[in-house]
C-alpha cells in the first residue's frame, strides 16, 4: 500500500503592501495549525518518506514544524510547481519520486491540493482542505508514483 498525505499551509499573516504572496509567514494561529497537523499524522502512525514543498515562505514554515514535531530525518524536497499549481502541475514532482517511497507528505496551497484531492475522491462528497488540512490517499500496493490514477485510490481520509 501507498500513501499520499496532502497538507494545505497553515493559517498565514495577511497579505501587506509591499510583501509577495510567495513571503507570507505563518501566524501564531499557523504555528499551532502546523503542530495539530504534525500531531494528526503521528496519531495516524504515519512515517513520511519524502517531503515534497511548495517554495511560498508559509507552506516551508509549515513542512518545517511538522517535520521537526515527527522527528523526521528525511530532507524537504523544494518544488516550484507547488507554489499555487493545479493538479496536474502538483503531480508533476510526485511522479519523479522512486517508486520504492510508500508514504509522501506534499505540502502546498488550495485550490490545487484540494482539487487533487478531489480527483482521486471521484464522485464522492467534495474535499476542501482548510488551513493546515490533512488528507490521505491510499493507494493499491500496485500503484507507481510516475503513473498515478483515479482508479487507484482506494481509501481518502480527513485526517484534519
Amino acid at each position: 500500500m501507498k500513501q499520499l498525505l496532502l497538507l494545505r499551509h497553515a493559517h498565514a499573516e495577511e497579505t501587506r503592501p509591499g510583501l509577495a504572496d510567495i513571503d507570507r509567514v505563518l501566524s501564531p494561529r499557523g504555528r499551532a495549525e502546523a503542530l495539530d497537523a504534525a500531531r494528526s499524522i503521528g496519531g495516524a502512525g504515519l512515517q513520511c518518506e519524502a517531503v515534497l514543498v511548495s517554495p511560498a515562505v508559509r507552506a516551508r514554515e509549515t513542512a518545517t514544524i511538522v517535520a521537526a514535531e515527527l522527528d523526521l530525518v528525511v530532507g524537504l524536497s523544494f518544488e516550484p510547481a507547488l507554489y499555487l499549481g493545479n493538479p496536474d502541475a502538483l503531480l508533476a514532482p510526485l511522479r519523479r519520486c522512486p517508486s520504492g517511497l510508500k508514504t509522501l507528505l506534499m505540502v502546498g496551497h488550495n485550490p490545487g491540493l484540494s482539487e487533487l484531492a478531489q480527483r482521486f475522491n471521484g464522485a464522492a462528497p467534495a474535499i476542501e482542505l482548510r488551513t493546515a488540512g490533512l488528507c490521505a490517499i491510499t493507494f493499491a500496493a500496485e500503484a507507481v508514483w510516475g503513473e498515478l490514477r483515479p482508479q487507484w485510490a482506494t481509501v481518502i481520509t480527513l485526517l484534519r
